[in-house]
């Protein structure tokens, strides 16, 4: 049996997990912040549709994954 290259594991693990907190994000803006009208405190939010803050939601989540997976200074 072939084993799996583990750098094509790591990358597969980060894009299922950030995908899985995407999908928290959008489950969060149509179960809480949509119906309770939160969305009135939120600067360009947009109801139904891509705003600023899927936007935000997206480059955060990516840049917590791209800090995650650099090799650390002094690693062994």
């Amino acid at each position: 049996m072939n084993a799996t290259p583990r750098t094509s594991l790591d990358l597969l693990i980060r894009l299922g997990a950030g995908a899985g907190l995407f999908s928290l994000w959008t489950v969060l803006e149509t179960q809480i912040i949509e119906p309770s009208g939160l969305y009135v405190y939120l600067p360009l939010y947009r109801v139904n549709g891509i705003c600023i803050w899927d936007v935000f939601a997206i480059a955060l989540i990516v840049a917590a994954f791209a800090l995650a997976g650099r090799p650390r200074v002094g690693a062994k």
